[in-house]
């Protein structure tokens, strides 16, 4: 009897470690701007593209914490409240291990089409009325803040509605930003009142090249599984599928 006893202990003990590990939470800080990173339903771009990493290790469970990107960096530094920080830049200062890029983004010059701009190169914006997203003369390079410097009619602002919002409404001629921003932006009805609100009505110069952010891991040896797994969604076309979905 002692050892029929001992032996449903020894089981039940199997089965709940095993359990335990299967259901190990793994708490994420995530941004919350869309359509990156979209607190009410847990969506997103980047949303699913964790979501797919992790379907390849079941052993996990995460738990998504939104919080803003300045914290998300002190977080991953300072505290125990997140095991992962995404969206973290390569220039960041980060105690942490960072990932393969994985997280991409691209900010680009948008026009009306009927406006007929001819926009190939930096040097085209010169005296164009535009609107830019807060800090784009410190990271879109030298030759745009000098001409950024020198324009009377350039302004940045806080959020992307607004400078989407200045260039529907005729105000400004061209919207910089994240390409991704402005389609997200677009099917907002918000700008129902507009009638050049289809995505053929305008024209995207594309400017700069794509910049990509990072997972930043606190245990090195998930980094290392999650940058295998990142490596073979990539070449199996995966990732790009889901970019696919909302680049146009």
């Amino acid at each position: 009897m002692l050892k029929i006893i001992s032996y449903i202990a020894l089981l039940l003990l199997l089965v709940f470690s095993s359990t335990s590990l299967a259901t190990q939470i793994l708490k994420v800080g995530v941004g919350n701007f869309p359509p990156f990173f979209i607190e009410n339903g847990k969506q997103g771009i980047f949303i699913e593209i964790i979501d797919e990493i992790f379907k390849q290790l079941p052993e996990y469970k995460v738990e998504y914490i939104f919080m803003s990107n300045n914290r998300i960096l002190h977080e991953i530094n300072y505290s125990k409240s997140i095991d992962v920080a995404c969206n973290i830049f390569p220039s960041s200062t980060v105690n942490a291990y960072l990932s393969e890029p994985i997280f991409r983004f691209r900010d680009v010059a948008i026009s009306k089409k009927s406006a007929q701009l001819k926009i190939n190169n930096i040097s085209d914006l010169r005296g164009k009325s535009i609107a830019a997203y807060q800090g784009a003369t410190e990271l879109l390079g030298d030759e745009y803040k000098q001409i950024a410097k020198k324009n009377h009619h350039y302004s940045e602002h806080p959020h992307p509605k607004d400078t989407t919002h200045l260039m529907l409404s005729g105000k400004k001629d061209i919207r910089i930003g994240d390409i991704n921003i402005f389609w997200y932006d677009l099917n907002n009805k918000h700008y129902a009142k507009y009638k050049d609100v289809a995505h053929s009505d305008f024209t995207v110069h594309y400017l700069w090249p794509r910049v990509y952010s990072h997972m930043a891991f606190k245990d090195q040896q998930l980094q290392i599984q999650v940058d295998e797994i990142i490596r073979e969604l990539k070449l199996n076309g995966t990732i790009e599928k889901i970019y696919s979905r909302y680049e146009m």
